[in-house]
């Protein structure tokens, strides 16, 4: 991969598929400058998660239990995500990251290296063995990860 790539962690994608101003705009501005957007499996996972839960709290479920019971109502969210995902894909500006056993032996150490949780140590990993310099989030879950340039954060 090449320095022309931005990661695009799921509260930026979340961000996408939910309508949010500031996300559109990031990401709006990351394909203005050029780069192209990439991600691995973990931000699908996160993203569908993270959308499904705040569906369900808007719908009045008080958690993640609640989430589980009324599953059955949120499971358009997989293909929203999916059907998001495939757009961006086919329009050329989003590629999809493998994750590999060495990508998982090396999130481990990174993980502790970096005091970051699991997801994120796969991301931080995925980044690092494929040469991405800058994520697009809008948390600070990857400062102490300091190869990466952070895109997106207040």
């Amino acid at each position: 991969m090449s320095r022309s790539e931005v990661f695009i962690d799921s509260s930026v994608f979340m961000g996408l598929l939910l309508g949010d101003e500031k996300a559109e705009s990031l990401v709006k501005k990351i394909l203005k400058e050029g780069y192209k957007l990439v991600i691995n499996p973990v931000v699908f996972s996160e993203t569908v998660y993270k959308v499904m839960f705040k569906l369900a709290i808007g719908d009045g479920l008080k958690g993640v239990h609640d989430l589980r019971k009324h599953l059955e109502n949120h499971l358009f969210v997989y293909e929203k995500v999916k059907d998001a995902f495939e757009k961006m894909e086919d329009a050329g500006f989003l590629n999809v990251l493998e994750v590999s056993p060495e990508t998982i032996r090396t999130a481990a150490q990174l993980g502790k290296e970096y005091e970051l949780l699991p997801n994120d140590a796969i991301i931080v990993t995925s980044c690092k063995e494929h040469g991405v310099e800058k994520i697009a989030i809008f948390d600070s879950d990857f400062e102490r990860a300091l190869f990466l340039k952070i895109m997106g954060a207040d």
